[in-house]
């Protein structure tokens, strides 16, 4: 269930074991009709014959609650040089600005703590431009993006290189045992008989 803008999920407040210990610490308190534990302190703090030691403590304790904690503001720093910082729409434009930013630091236009600054300004924005477009290709599905891979220019085709793959009624061969096997350009040679052996000569008998 969606929250609607400006209401908390959670309107009756946390409610737990350790906010009714805390309610009921207070409500013994106020049993005891103690004083505020910020009026003991300024009364403290607000005593000329209190030790000044105790009144520095009791200062210190309730100023958080008088005067919130503020941060030391920087001093604002401008550039004395006058750029034309275009409206980046996209990330070459932002590109394009930092090799000027690096331009102008090199020649001495633009002092190198300036040119630093100005250029993670820069580097801030296109590294938003990049995780957008990476958030944006995650949350497309792939089946609606073109998966096209294209492929042009390059070399001329080479002399002796184009292969004609065989074909069978028309239709090219997959598949080379379809094909019959080549005969011979030349004819083979049949072989000579081969000679018989000599029958040898008779013997005499009266040897």
């Amino acid at each position: 269930m969606p929250w609607e803008p400006g209401k908390s999920g959670n309107p009756s407040g946390y409610n737990g074991p350790r906010d009714r210990a805390r309610r009921a610490v207070f409500e013994r308190i106020q049993a005891l009709k103690h004083a505020d534990a910020l009026e003991t302190l300024s009364t403290l703090q607000n005593d000329p014959n209190t030790e000044p030691a105790l009144r520095v403590a009791a200062a210190s304790a309730l100023a958080p609650y008088c005067h919130p904690k503020m941060q030391s503001i920087p001093t604002p720093r401008f550039i004395d040089l006058q750029l034309d910082v275009p409206g980046f729409t996209h990330v070459s434009d932002a590109e394009n600005f930092l090799a000027k930013i690096a331009l102008l630091c090199a020649r001495g236009h633009l002092d190198i703590q300036s040119a630093q600054e100005l250029s993670a300004l820069v580097k801030a924005w296109i590294d938003t431009q990049y995780a957008k477009d990476e958030l944006q290709f995650k949350i497309n599905p792939p089946e609606t993006r073109d998966s096209t891979i294209r492929i042009e220019g390059g070399l001329p085709q080479l002399p002796g290189t184009s292969i004609v793959m065989p074909t069978i009624d028309g239709k090219p061969v997959t598949n080379g045992h379809a094909l019959a096997a080549p005969t011979d350009a030349v004819p083979a040679i049949e072989a000579a008989p081969k000679a018989q052996d000599p029958e040898p000569p008779p013997q005499d008998p009266e040897l």
